[in-house]
């Protein structure tokens, strides 16, 4: 399941499967209601809805019209699909370019294909039998016109090896079609190739939500560029975020949307660190809808920041430090497992002063984090030693520097990370 969520403007699901958080179209707002006739709302008041993932992958075949049809006749909030164009310009619902085993002609191309050939190709149903026909954007949009509140996550696709000006050209025809049909005022945009197509995407339709998501691990210049670029939303697998991402990405003014969030507690973190109104993409909407509505999904969870203290501190720094001079020191596996950078808070350092005049100031921050975020401790006197806390930055690293020359010796102790029950 995928979970959305937004300040002002509708936001994305959460998936507990294999998937990520979306956001929704800047209008809509979740119809999903509880027993009573009420939306769902949790106690800060946040608004949850059902997100079909691919249609419902798993209740109908994954991005076609049977699933398109039927998300719609059950009211779900929204529908999450994909779609690529053919060589003759053609828009068709596939979450590959290169078509998997799962279709005929498996390993062709759709963008080397025409629209008459993509037509004669036959996906597996449910059943495992190549019946399903790839749609056309045209038939999505005569599935959605039966319930004009039924709002559109669309994943922009790409292939390997595409021209910048070719991601651009797939961005604009795209917008092009939402308009054509009528579909701009609940339509969001989601793309993996944002740094390319995200000023298109945003000059044919301003207003546009799109979520901006990565697949390398945290990158801070990216969030900061997403940002200035008008992503409504960014994110990185959730195996890579931590708490101090979610929080960066919130105060940079867009939804922290993690992507392949697997599990109650990942789900419990997105849910915390999400917005106002949150969607949850599953594929099995039917299932995730009748969960939601009856409860059986913890709508409140608690954070519970957990401390794990190393069996053996682990040095990173015995070396001088000149004054004023930033230094990056790497974090490794040895005191942070990789399985524990998702919601990482923080680690706790001891610096001990080794050398030198043990006078000035000491800072440590997240390394490409804005320096004001930086702590500041006084530095203690030759052969003393202060512990510090701090969140891990870029390349698993912490940036730190002094006001006066001096010698120190730097060891991770502890690590702490924000845990939900």
């Amino acid at each position: 399941m995928i979970v959305w969520s937004r300040f002002t403007r509708p936001l994305a699901a959460l998936v507990v499967a294999a998937a990520l958080t979306v956001p929704s179209s800047p209008a809509a707002t979740a119809r999903t209601t509880g027993p009573g006739g009420d939306p769902v709302t949790n106690d800060a008041g946040v608004r949850f809805g059902i997100l079909s993932h691919r249609g419902g992958r798993l209740e109908w075949p994954e991005n076609s019209v049977e699933a398109y049809t039927h998300s719609v006749a059950a009211g779900f909030d929204a529908i999450e699909t994909d779609i690529v164009f053919t060589s003759d310009g053609r828009g068709v619902m596939s979450h590959y370019d290169t078509l998997t085993d799962r279709c005929t002609q498996a390993g062709r191309a759709i963008h080397q294909m025409t629209l008459a050939q993509v037509a004669e190709v036959r996906c597996k149903d449910l059943s495992g039998q190549f019946t399903v026909p790839i749609p056309t954007f045209e038939q999505l949009a005569e599935a959605l016109a039966a319930d004009d509140e039924v709002g559109l996550t669309l994943d922009i696709k790409t292939y390997t090896g595409q021209s910048a000006a070719g991601r651009r050209s797939w961005a604009k025809k795209a917008i092009g079609l939402v308009k054509e049909h009528g579909l701009l005022s609940r339509t969001s945009v989601i793309s993996f190739k944002w740094d390319t197509v995200l000023p298109t995407i945003l000059a044919a339709a301003p207003k546009m939500y799109v979520l901006a998501l990565d697949y390398g691990t945290m990158d801070l210049d990216r969030v900061r560029l997403a940002a200035k670029l008008g992503a409504g939303g960014y994110g990185i697998k959730m195996k890579y975020t931590s708490a101090y991402l979610a929080t960066y990405v919130k105060a940079k003014g867009m939804d922290s949307v993690p992507w392949e969030v697997v599990g109650t507690e990942a789900r419990a973190f997105t849910i915390h660190y999400g917005g106002l109104l949150q969607l949850f993409s599953t594929d099995t909407p039917t299932t995730s809808r009748r969960e939601l509505v009856e409860g059986a999904i913890d709508l409140n969870p608690v954070p519970n920041p957990t401390t794990t203290t190393l069996d053996a501190p682990v040095t990173i720094s015995d070396t001088t430090y000149r004054a004023d001079r930033k230094q990056y020191k790497v974090v490794g596996t040895k005191a942070v497992p990789d399985a524990a950078l998702a919601m990482l808070r923080d680690v706790t350092v001891t610096v001990t002063v080794t050398g030198g005049t043990g006078t000035g100031s000491l800072y440590i921050g997240a390394s490409s984090s804005p320096t004001s975020s930086s702590t500041r401790v006084a530095l203690p006197a030759s052969g003393k030693t202060v512990t510090v806390r701090a969140p891990l930055g870029d390349g698993r690293k912490l940036r730190l520097w002094t006001t006066r020359t001096v010698k120190l010796t730097v060891k991770v102790v502890a690590y702490t990370r924000v845990r939900f029950a």
